[in-house]
């Protein structure tokens, strides 16, 4: 018990699931709406997966449905298909290393619970004889977690009006998470006070993660970078620029005094240097976000002197310089960027992270292409193609190999590759429909990574 209570995210997720049984067993209460502050939502991720532990206090039975919403319809014949899929997975799977005893659930959502001119009804209703089914313990509800994305959120809150409409039993809840700095459920909860009710965690993350940094000897010189690290965090979110330079200033003090009992504490002053930068672009002060960069290349470079281990000392140096080369593309210096890129580009190669590598290449092409050389631009790119088909296709699809397409197509590539190779290339990772996919790449719906390069510029 005492290491529990000394844990500070055990105890605020305790409280959180105090909180939650407090709102869900409100009387009259269909939906649950989480509004977490951005620094809670880590916590409200983690939070649906503890429900689903069996070693908690809480006895709820949640079911975490994560289909996207496109229109209502849609919507609500994915979610009983999920449904199905998840009951499967209960029935099917291996329990003999489970410690309780686990029933197979004889239920199967009826599609034929149609509801004219409520399209929602379909789900509601299902879910409230699945709630009916599983003759639920007193203080015990059945859960429907609503993890859903979409583009807009007018068409699902009426999705959400639609499942009021419908009408649910108490044994049956809806929960949707929400956020302070944007607040899809906002209107819809302010309309309907008695069936949605607002939780408001109030976890006070900040302290927690001060406390978890201060968590072992005081006198451990990683302990203290932890505490000055995490403040220079916060003090970044918070956009307080001089309490961020003092603790960015004790993170360094700490990392350098420890350097010649561990070199590896380089790393530290390398990640430091590279948070300050990236506060600067922050606050648009591009001139001050290089200087940093700068300061952050430095460090990278001299642990080529410090670390005997070539995978380590290059992989700082690809991410120092890939920042560096990434501010020189904002402030339009193209030769800068194109000689940072190439040295991010070939260390990225040497240390097996052939996404970023990839990546580094495609904005060697870029940066050519924008300094008037296309065929250097072309031969950078024909080699993050190759680069390419080291990474598997369900990945690729990922990444912002697309964008390294896109530029092949609008380049005179033909002396480096035939355009069947690059049709080719593409096809492999999006079939027949891969001009559409590689056309609308950085459209809203795209969730491409490691596209920060480009964003910036």
């Amino acid at each position: 018990m005492a290491g529990k209570e000394s844990n500070p995210i055990q105890q605020r997720m305790d409280l959180l699931v105090e909180k939650w049984e407090l709102a869900v067993a409100q009387p009259g209460v269909n939906i649950v709406r989480i509004y977490a502050e951005d620094n809670e939502k880590d916590m409200v991720d983690t939070f649906y997966t503890y429900l689903l532990g069996v070693d908690t206090t809480n006895n709820d039975i949640p079911i975490i449905f994560e289909s996207i919403y496109q229109d209502d319809d849609q919507y609500t014949n994915d979610l009983l298909k999920e449904l199905e899929d998840l009951l499967s997975l209960w029935n099917n799977s291996n329990k003999d290393q489970l410690t309780i005893k686990t029933d197979t659930i004889e239920w199967k959502p009826d599609y034929s619970l149609v509801k004219k001119d409520n399209p929602a009804y379909l789900f509601t209703e299902n879910m409230n004889r699945l709630a009916t089914y599983l003759n639920l313990m007193k203080g015990s509800y059945l859960v429907g977690a609503l993890r859903v994305s979409f583009t807009e959120a007018q068409p699902y809150t009426r999705w959400l009006h639609f499942a009021l409409e419908a009408g649910m039993i108490t044994k049956f809840k809806i929960v949707v998470d929400d956020c302070a700095s944007n607040p899809f459920y906002e209107k819809i909860a302010t309309k309907y006070p008695d069936q949605i009710t607002t939780l408001k965690p109030g976890l006070d993350m900040d302290n927690a993660m001060q406390q978890v940094a201060a968590m072992g000897n005081p006198n451990d010189p990683a302990v203290q970078y932890r505490q000055a690290y995490v403040k220079l965090m916060q003090a970044i979110e918070k956009r307080k620029e001089k309490d961020a330079e003092k603790y960015a200033a004790a993170c360094i003090e700490i990392a350098v005094r420890n350097l010649k009992k561990n070199a590896y504490w380089i790393g530290q002053i390398i990640a430091v240097y590279a948070a300050l930068a990236n506060d600067q672009v922050g606050y648009k002060n591009y001139k001050k976000a290089l200087a940093y960069s700068d300061l952050g290349v430095q460090a990278a470079r001299k642990s080529q002197e410090l670390i005997p281990d070539e995978y380590v000392y290059r992989k700082f140096i690809a991410q120092a310089v890939m920042l560096r080369a990434t501010l020189h593309t904002v402030q339009k210096v193209w030769e800068k960027a194109i000689v940072d890129f190439s040295v991010a580009a070939e260390n990225y190669t040497y240390t097996n992270d052939f996404i970023l590598a990839m990546e580094a290449y495609r904005m060697v092409g870029l940066s050519n292409k924008k300094y008037s050389n296309t065929e250097a631009a072309c031969k950078a790119l024909t080699t993050a193609l190759h680069i390419s088909r080291q990474i598997p296709a369900d990945t690729l699809k990922f990444t912002t190999f697309p964008g390294v397409i896109e530029l092949l197509l609008e380049l005179n590539h033909a002396k480096y590759l035939s355009h069947e190779e690059v049709k080719t290339a593409a096809q492999a990772v999006y079939g027949y429909d891969w001009m559409d996919e590689v056309l609308n790449w950085k459209t809203p719906h795209s969730k491409s990574i490691n596209n920060t390069s480009e964003a910036m510029a």
